[in-house]
C-alpha cells in the first residue's frame, strides 16, 4: 500500500502538511460557487513594531569599520572596485534562524545598514559614513547582544547580496548598551562562490545565449533552465518517444537550479507513479533586480518575448517534445504561480493551461492588505493602523504579525536606496514600474519614508492587474481564465494573497450570474479558484501539488498526450 502521508511530504519543500487538511474538491467556477468566509479580521495577538522606547543605542559612525585585508585582495575581481557595503545584524536571542547575512528576516526583522563605496582599497578601513542608510532609523539599534556580518555587494549581474563574487565577513558578536557602543571592526575574508550544478542522470542544464535580452542589457544574458526527463525518455523501446512539457516557474528566490531537488523527489520509489509523465522544464525567473516574472518590462527587458521566441523553440528543436500548445502547461507557486497565470493568459497560442498555487496578488484592489487604487498610503490605513505584510496563524482566530509593510519596504531601502535590492517590493517595481530616471531605477510605488502612494506608478502597475484585465475583456481574458487556469490558495495565506483570489473568484461568479440573468451564456470550464480552509502560504503547497499532479495527468490524457 502506498503511504499517502509520505508521498505528500515528499512533494513539499520541507513543509509539514497539517493532518486535518485534505485535497479540496474540484468544481468548475460557476454562479453557484460557494463564498468562503474571509479569514479577516483575525485577532492580532502581537504586532512587531519599533517603538521609540526600544531604541537608544546610537552607534557613532567612527566605531564601525570594514576592511578588505591586503592578503585577501585577490578575492575581489579587479574590475569590481565599487559596490554597496551592507551590515546585517541579528539579535542573539532572535527567534529567526541563520546567520545575519541571511536577512532580511520576515519572522523577526533585524537591523540593517549600508553605504555606497566608490573604490575599495585593500588594507584601508571603510568607515560607515553619515551617508549610510539604516533600518531602523539613523544608526540606532536595540540594546543587547548582536551577531553582525558585512557584505560587499559588487555583482551587478545577479540578484541580491548573496550573489557569487560578493565578499563577506565572518560573524562577529557585539554587546550594545545605552552607556557603551562597542567598536565593530569587520574584515571581508570570504567570497560567495559560483554555484556548482550537480551531475544527475535525468537532468540536463541549459545556458542559452539570448540575443534579445543581451541587446537590451548591453551585456551577455542567457536563458537558464533545468530539464528533467521522465524515466522512459531514454528507453529506446518505450511506447512513447515524444513527450508533453511542464514548464515550472519557481517562486520568489527560486531558480532553475531547483530542478535538482525536484528530480530527486520525482525519482523516489513510488512517488514517480503520481507525477505526470512529461519533460519538466524548470525556468529561471531571476534577474539582477529580482524575480522578473517573465513580464516584458522597462527594467528587466523583454523577458516574456524572449522565453516564447528563443528558449521554447530551442528546447523544441533539441529535445523530443510535442509541438502543440495543448502539450505545454505551466505551474508555479507564489510569485511563480502569478507568472504561470500571466504567461498562460498572454500566450494562449504557446501554453494550454496553468496550475498556480498561492499566486502573488491577482487583483490590485487587494494587493496584500492594500487597495492600490483607493489607498493613499501603503504603510497605514485611513485610521492610522499599521498594515501587516506577513502573518503566522497561532490558533483558530489568532495570529502573530512579525512584519509590517513599513518594515519590509524600509529594510529593502536600507539594503539598496536605489531600489535594486532584489527583494520583494523592489522586484515588483522592476516588473511593473516605469523607469524613474536616467540611471534606470524603477519608479517606486510609494515614498519609502512616509509610505505615500504614487498614483502615476499605480497606473503603470495596473497594466499587470490580472483581475482588471479580465473585467475589461470577459470574452477574451475571462474566457481563457475559466477554461485554462486553476488556482489554489490557503485561507490564511501568510502574505494575505487569498484576499485577491477571493475577489477574482467572486467577480467571475457575479459576471456569470449577470450573463445568466440577461439570457446570455458565459463559458464554463475546468478552471477554478479554490480556497483551502486553514491553510497558509506554505502548508497549501503540498495539497495543491498533489491535486495538480492528478489534474495535469487528466489534462494530458484528454488532449491525447498521456498514456
Amino acid at each position: 500500500m502506498i503511504n499517502l502521508a509520505a508521498i505528500l511530504l515528499a512533494f513539499s519543500l520541507d513543509v509539514v502538511l497539517p493532518p486535518q487538511e485534505t485535497p479540496p474538491a474540484n468544481p468548475p467556477i460557476s454562479a453557484e460557487a460557494p463564498v468562503v468566509p474571509h479569514s479577516q479580521p483575525q485577532r492580532v495577538d502581537k504586532v512587531h513594531r519599533i517603538a521609540p522606547a526600544q531604541l537608544g543605542v546610537a552607534l557613532p559612525m567612527d566605531t564601525i569599520t570594514v576592511t578588505l585585508p591586503i592578503e585577501k585582495a585577490d578575492l575581489l575581481d579587479p574590475k569590481a572596485k565599487s559596490g554597496r557595503l551592507i551590515l546585517f545584524f541579528r539579535a542573539v536571542d532572535s527567534r529567526t534562524q541563520g546567520e545575519p547575512l541571511d536577512g532580511p528576516f520576515f519572522d523577526d526583522p533585524q537591523p540593517i545598514g549600508s553605504v555606497g563605496v566608490d573604490a575599495i582599497k585593500p588594507g584601508t578601513p571603510i568607515s560607515i559614513a553619515e551617508s549610510s542608510i539604516w533600518w531602523p532609523g539613523g544608526s540606532e539599534l536595540f540594546e543587547g547582544a548582536y551577531e553582525v556580518q558585512a557584505v560587499f555587494d559588487v555583482n551587478i549581474d545577479e540578484r541580491g547580496h548573496l550573489a557569487p563574487g560578493n565578499l563577506f565577513s565572518k560573524v562577529a558578536t557585539v554587546e550594545l548598551t545605552r552607556e557603551n557602543a562597542e567598536v565593530i571592526a569587520l574584515e571581508l575574508t570570504n567570497i560567495i562562490p559560483p554555484q556548482i550544478l550537480p551531475v544527475l542522470k535525468n537532468v540536463e542544464w541549459i545556458d542559452l545565449p539570448s540575443a534579445l535580452l543581451s541587446k537590451f542589457a548591453g551585456r551577455a544574458v542567457t536563458h537558464r533552465a533545468g530539464v528533467i526527463f521522465p524515466a522512459e525518455y531514454h528507453n529506446l523501446k518505450a511506447k512513447r518517444r515524444i513527450w508533453p512539457t511542464i514548464y515550472v516557474v519557481p517562486g520568489f528566490g527560486g531558480r532553475w537550479t531547483d530542478a535538482a531537488d525536484l528530480a530527486r523527489k520525482i525519482g523516489l520509489a513510488g512517488v514517480s507513479l503520481l507525477w505526470p509523465q512529461a519533460v519538466y522544464v524548470i525556468l529561471d525567473p531571476e534577474s539582477p533586480l529580482g524575480h522578473h516574472g517573465f513580464v516584458n518590462s522597462e527594467l528587466n527587458g523583454p523577458r516574456g518575448v524572449a522565453l516564447i521566441s528563443e528558449l521554447i523553440p530551442y528546447l523544441q528543436d533539441r529535445f523530443r517534445l510535442i509541438q502543440d500548445p495543448s502539450a505545454r502547461v505551466l505551474t508555479g507557486h507564489s510569485s511563480g504561480g502569478w507568472s504561470s497565470i500571466w504567461l498562460a493568459m498572454n500566450s494562449p497560442e504557446t501554453f494550454g493551461a496553468a496550475f498556480a498555487s498561492s499566486p502573488d496578488p491577482l487583483d490590485f484592489h487587494a494587493f496584500q492588505m492594500n487597495d492600490l487604487y483607493r489607498d493613499e498610503n501603503l504603510f497605514v490605513g485611513a485610521d492610522g493602523t499599521e498594515r501587516p505584510s506577513f502573518r503566522e496563524p497561532i490558533g483558530p482566530g489568532h495570529e502573530f504579525v512579525p512584519m509590517l509593510v513599513r518594515e519590509e519596504v524600509q529594510m529593502e531601502r536600507a539594503i539598496s536606496p536605489s531600489g535594486s535590492s532584489g527583494e520583494q517590493w523592489d522586484a515588483w517595481a522592476a516588473m511593473f514600474s516605469p523607469v524613474a530616471d536616467l540611471e534606470r531605477k524603477p519608479r517606486r510605488l510609494c515614498n519609502p519614508t512616509t509610505g505615500a502612494i504614487d498614483p502615476v506608478t499605480v497606473e503603470a502597475w495596473s497594466r499587470f492587474d490580472i483581475a482588471r484585465r479580465i473585467s475589461k475583456d470577459w470574452n477574451g481574458w475571462g474566457k481563457l481564465f475559466v477554461e485554462r487556469v486553476r488556482v489554489i490558495v490557503g485561507e490564511r495565506d501568510s502574505f494575505y494573497l487569498e484576499r485577491a483570489a477571493i475577489r477574482l473568484r467572486d467577480a467571475i461568479a457575479e459576471h456569470q450570474r449577470e450573463q445568466s440573468a440577461a439570457g446570455k451564456d458565459f463559458p464554463t470550464g475546468p478552471g477554478y479558484i479554490k480556497i483551502v480552509p486553514g491553510a497558509t502560504h506554505d502548508s497549501v503547497f503540498p495539497i495543491a501539488q498533489f491535486k495538480f499532479n492528478a489534474e495535469i495527468c487528466e489534462y494530458f490524457r484528454r488532449a491525447g498526450h498521456h498514456d
